[in-house]
């Protein structure tokens, strides 16, 4: 078992440093690195064991004529100091959050067992080799190029991939063949020794021998047996890839259950402290119904001076009562005053508590997943098969707990920088759809802009606002139909309120929304489908609804199931003097 263990070992070892070579190899064949450094630094995505093989690799190799440096991150912060991030698909961060954080700088990807059409350069490992998928456009999109010798290494690697297969495929027919035909010859040997026992009895010897001959046939075709049965296994383990990937899928959708329910219990405790502030404005309104009153006692006594002197008796008792009726009301203000900072405090802690939460219980995230990437790299061939089962039950619970955190990260994090400016609304849409240009090749969706009036706003949260409601209007869409979105807004006229209003429309024709979820989908972690239907984490309405409480306004939705949705908001600020106070 040692050495099974051991060979495993030395394999693996054997397999990396191969890894680190291939990256090495590619990383020379490639041109328009933008970057001044003095030194090729090279980013590993959570990866120790190949940080350390391309660390080794890099002594006494150059790339481009300089020294090279090997750096681990454990995410997706400071990516635009390398020339070279390596991810892979295990390290549980999806390739398009990946593209979004390098966008702006000159920084190549290569990642490992994702799909080709979002990578740059993909490379996967088959039978201790490695083949390789350029995405020329993909790389010409980010200003790079590839060599000719490394579209020819991509060429061939295709072609050996497919030799591999015919030629297994080949292999399993033959062997499949064999065994008929030895399977064949044992009946007839069977025949003949039953034959041959019947004719003479007294050649017991020989049929004793001809019995040992069957029984080596025997041996021989469960040995070709089982060499077909290996042979067969081949072709299967790539099948075995889909059912991994339909279980993570499963088990993510039980975490997001359980995440909803504390979500219901911070609502109810978000619902008592509305209710305890409606009885403190139900209180201030009595109290102010009093003063009321006594005001008008007194100058009912100022216009009946007479009467005052004659029932002055009467008018101090009155003014005894007045002073404490006053001084009552003064202990009650300053009640109600103490509360309100209460009130504002608790929802700033309630604030804080979204931000601590997400932000703080990274470092031990990052610990369980790091320990438990260690011991799957390893240690899983020394585990049983329990233990295996646990290790991926804990990785995969780190990895949805990871998308969590930051989906409650991102949240919190929404309007803490805002900076109130005037905003041309077509440029902006016209950025944010660039974006959209692979989901848009892909799905040939169309976006139609209408009249776009010039606004005053957060740059920014109205850029996020838009992308999410694009996102959703192409994501949401019915089989078999080309996704359409119309975008269009206009200046409303001004109220006693507000001075500055406008109003947007963002129609589309998808699948529609049932009228009972119309309200429900802004909040937080709601989602009306299934992971496996629609993927999504159902916090992208609530963002829009946070950034639209920044602007004053209000958002809503009008939809029939089947049919299509129009999401309809509205920005409006009270005069000049508060479009200074947002800046």
């Amino acid at each position: 078992m040692s050495n099974v263990l051991l060979a495993q070992t030395n394999k693996d070892k054997l397999v990396s440093k191969k890894r680190a070579i291939y990256i090495m190899n590619i990383a020379e064949q490639v041109s328009g690195y933008k970057k001044n450094n003095k030194r090729f630094v090279i980013g590993v995505l959570q990866d120790k064991t190949i940080a350390r093989s391309l660390l080794m690799g890099s002594l006494n190799r150059k790339i481009n004529g300089k020294p090279i440096d090997v750096k681990l991150t454990d995410n997706l912060n400071h990516l635009n100091d390398f020339d070279l991030l390596y991810a892979k698909k295990s390290s549980g961060f999806e390739i398009e959050q990946i593209l979004l954080q390098i966008e702006k700088s000159s920084t190549l990807l290569i990642s490992e067992n994702y799909n080709f059409e979002p990578s740059m350069i993909n490379i996967s490992n088959l039978q201790e080799d490695f083949i390789i998928d350029v995405n020329v456009n993909r790389m010409a999109r980010y200003g790079f190029s590839p060599s000719s010798s490394l579209l020819e290494s991509s060429i061939k690697s295709a072609k050996n991939w497919k030799q591999l297969y015919a030629r297994t495929k080949v292999v399993a027919q033959e062997q499949k063949q064999i065994l008929e035909e030895q399977q064949k010859e044992l009946k007839e040997q069977r025949k003949e020794v039953f034959i041959k026992k019947i004719e003479s009895l007294s050649k017991d010897l020989k049929i004793e021998e001809e019995q040992k001959r069957v029984e080596n046939l025997k041996e021989l075709t469960k040995a070709q047996h089982e060499k077909f049965t290996a042979t067969r296994g081949q072709l299967k383990e790539l099948e075995n890839r889909y059912s991994i990937q339909k279980a993570l899928v499963n088990s993510k959708e039980k975490e997001i259950l359980s995440q909803k329910s504390l979500i219901d219990k911070q609502n109810e405790f978000l619902k008592t402290q509305e209710r305890q502030i409606q009885l403190q404005k139900e209180i201030l309104g009595e109290q102010q119904e009093k003063l009321s009153l006594q005001q008008k006692i007194n100058w009912l006594l100022l216009s009946l001076i007479l009467l005052i002197l004659l029932f002055l008796f009467y008018f101090y008792k009155t003014r005894q009562k007045q002073r404490r009726l006053i001084k009552d009301l003064e202990q009650k203000n300053t009640e109600i005053a103490k509360k309100s900072k209460i009130l504002t405090r608790q929802n700033n802690e309630l604030e804080q508590f979204a931000f601590i939460a997400s932000h703080d219980l990274q470092e031990p995230l990052h610990t369980v997943t790091s320990f438990s990437n260690f011991l799957l790299e390893d240690y899983y061939d020394q585990l049983d098969d329990m233990g295996k089962e646990n290790l991926v039950y804990i990785k995969e619970g780190c990895d949805r707990m990871s998308i969590l955190i930051r989906s409650l990260l991102e949240y919190s994090r929404i309007g803490s920088n805002r900076k109130l400016e005037v905003i041309d609304s077509t440029k902006l849409l016209h950025n944010i759809i660039k974006n959209f240009n692979a989901t848009i090749n892909e799905t040939g969706a169309k976006i139609i802009l209408g009249v776009m009036p010039e606004i005053k706003g957060y740059r920014l949260e109205l850029g996020l606002l838009f992308q999410n409601l694009i996102s959703n209007a192409i994501k949401f869409r019915k089989h078999n139909q080309v996704p359409i979105v119309h975008i269009h807004g206009k200046k409303l006229p001004e109220t006693d309120n507000y001075k500055y209003r406008w109003e947007f429309h963002v129609k589309d024709n998808g699948i529609g929304i049932s009228e009972k979820h119309q309200n429900e989908i802004f909040n937080i972690f709601k989602r009306l489908h299934a992971r496996d239907e629609y993927e999504g984490t159902g916090i992208g309405l609530a963002h829009c609804k946070k950034i639209i409480g920044f602007h004053h306004g209000d958002i809503y939705v009008k939809s029939k199931k089947g049919v299509g949705s129009t999401f309809s908001f509205t920005i409006q600020f009270k005069d000049d003097l508060d479009i200074i106070e947002g800046v």
